[in-house]
């Protein structure tokens, strides 16, 4: 299954890479990676390399994704790590090798090769500020780290630099979506299903992000029920207790002493 949706996720990449749409985002190492899907979330990413020499890192990278789509997960963290023993700054190879340690279950490793991606990318987005690529990984890394806030903001300046990806707003809905912020990500599941009509996952999570939604806005309806509620029983008891006062005030002063003596016949 994996092996289907990472073919699949490349060809949609280069599709879009063909049709001039995606942005190149410069590595800090001369190697370079093709452009794939998270596969977590089956959805194509931008590109995220230029083309160079590939090397031998780059062939220790292929070698691992190819492994790491045949699921033999083992051969794909070897083959990453020597990539990275290669070249430390090929950014990629840090988030695949963080992927390749969750399907091994291995969270300690998995946290600290997407820690290491996130250094990597900020790294690139301090040379090029404009790289929606790098913007685009960064909050895949910072998603694997359950650092959603973080994950919205690269995800959001993605989008700003590539508006016309699908792929980064469906992103951006979902890391919205884990903050429960489901008015931000009805809108950017709308916007991406905007841009391309069959994205299915984005279909499919815009209804669950509606849910939320409605279930947010029946809670606030109810809080500002009960708030009015609230309000009107105040205002009840202060009407009465002035009320209270007003008729105290019409006691003589001496209603408590004892009356007069009848008169001597």
């Amino acid at each position: 299954m994996r092996s289907i949706l990472v073919t699949l996720a490349l060809f949609v990449c280069l599709a879009l890479s063909l049709a001039g749409c995606k942005p190149k985002v410069e590595k800090l190492s001369d190697n370079t990676s093709s452009p794939s899907a998270d596969n977590s979330s089956e959805q194509a990413a931008p590109s995220s390399s230029s083309s160079s020499g590939g090397g031998d890192a780059q062939a220790l990278f292929q070698k691992g994704m190819e492994a790491y789509r045949k699921d033999h997960d083992e051969q794909a963290v070897e083959a990453f790590k020597e990539a990275i023993q290669l070249d430390p700054g090929f950014a990629e190879a840090h988030y695949r090798l963080g992927l390749a340690y969750t399907a091994m279950e291995n969270r300690e490793e998995s946290d600290k090769s997407f820690e290491e991606a996130v250094k990597t990318y900020r790294k690139i987005i301090e040379h090029d500020p404009k790289n929606a690529g790098a913007q685009f990984f960064l909050g895949l890394s910072y998603n694997k780290l359950h650092k959603y806030e973080e994950a919205v903001r690269a995800f959001r300046e993605a989008a700003k630099l590539a508006p016309d990806n699908d792929d980064t707003q469906y992103e951006l809905g979902l890391a919205s979506m884990k903050l429960a912020q489901y008015r931000e990500a009805v809108a950017a599941f709308n916007k991406a299903l905007e841009i391309n009509p069959d994205n299915f996952p984005a279909s499919d999570a815009l209804e669950k992000a509606k849910s939320g939604l409605a279930r947010i806005e029946d809670f606030q309806r109810q809080q500002e029920k009960l708030r009015k509620q609230q309000g009107d029983k105040a205002k009840g008891s202060h009407n009465a207790n002035a009320n209270a006062g007003m008729n105290a005030n019409k006691i003589p002063a001496n209603s408590n002493t004892s009356p007069p003596p009848p008169p001597r016949p």
